[in-house]
């Protein structure tokens, strides 16, 4: 299989699936293209790919499923047989049914699922559950793993590729979606730049303070994402949220997870 060029795409609000997925694609080729899905305008229009390009794409992991916008990214993705590697980003709980439902949704996208990965990324809720990952340490294993799929690949055939990854079928539940309140401290200087970065626009452009909720994932991009700091999630909530998450995820450093489609 001939590689002639690597286009990194994701779905990270936070950046820790970007990070992941750019540092697996540069493992497989040093220049690379990035497409960035997280904001709703990106989800507006069709993405072909050519049968001699290779596509890393990545999600972030919410109750065991991609985001349903993540989902609706990978649909206005068009392959042409093109060889694709799944990366799903989770934080420290588990990746359950997410790796499955992305290989699902390629295959049925036009493209051919070769190798597939579950990685750790620091939990939205600040940084109490895996954080400041993926570190250096993250991120070197993630260009190790790109760097055995280009070497793998090199004496490959597409038609060689069977990729079997974890998950049950039907999927799990999504479940309700519900927004989460944030305080807006005297810090704010009205930037908007919450606005700007709410991949649901969820967020008001006239005013942080208006939010839909209806729209929000708790992605907690707008927090952390904030120059001055300024949007915060009341205490309580936060050590209730912390507490029932620790409980759940553990304080075991979690490594990745590598399937290969041979």
């Amino acid at each position: 299989m001939e590689i002639r060029t690597v286009t990194a795409a994701f779905f990270s609000p936070t950046d820790t699936t970007k990070k992941t997925v750019e540092a697996i694609a540069r493992g497989i080729l040093p220049e690379i293209n990035s497409l960035d899905l997280t904001l709703p305008a990106a989800r507006e229009q069709d993405y072909p790919f050519a049968p001699e390009g290779l596509l890393v794409i990545g999600a972030p992991v919410y109750g065991g499923r991609i985001p349903l916008q993540a989902e609706q990214a990978i649909r206005r993705l068009h392959g042409s047989c093109t060889p694709v590697v799944l990366a799903a980003v989770y934080g420290n709980r588990a990746y359950e049914d997410a790796l499955l439902e992305m290989r699902d949704l390629l295959s049925a996208q036009g493209f051919i699922p070769i190798a597939a990965g579950a990685f750790i990324g620091e939990h939205s809720f600040g940084n109490v559950i895996a954080g400041g990952r993926p570190d250096a340490q993250d991120l070197a294993k993630c260009t190790d793993f790109g760097r055995q799929i280009a070497f793998w690949a090199m004496d490959a055939s597409l038609g060689d590729f069977s990729l079997q990854v974890p998950g049950n079928y039907p999927y799990r539940d999504r479940g309700p979606q519900s927004g989460i309140v944030h305080e807006i401290t005297d810090a704010c200087i009205f930037c908007l730049h919450c606005a700007a970065v709410c991949p649901t626009g969820a967020i008001s452009g006239k005013s942080p303070a208006i939010k839909d909720m209806s729209l929000c994932i708790k992605c907690q991009a707008c927090a952390k994402k904030c120059p001055k700091g300024a949007r915060v999630v009341p205490n309580h909530f936060v050590e209730t949220m912390v507490e029932k998450l620790q409980a759940m995820c553990g304080n075991a450093r979690k490594e990745p997870e590598l399937f290969f489609g041979r």
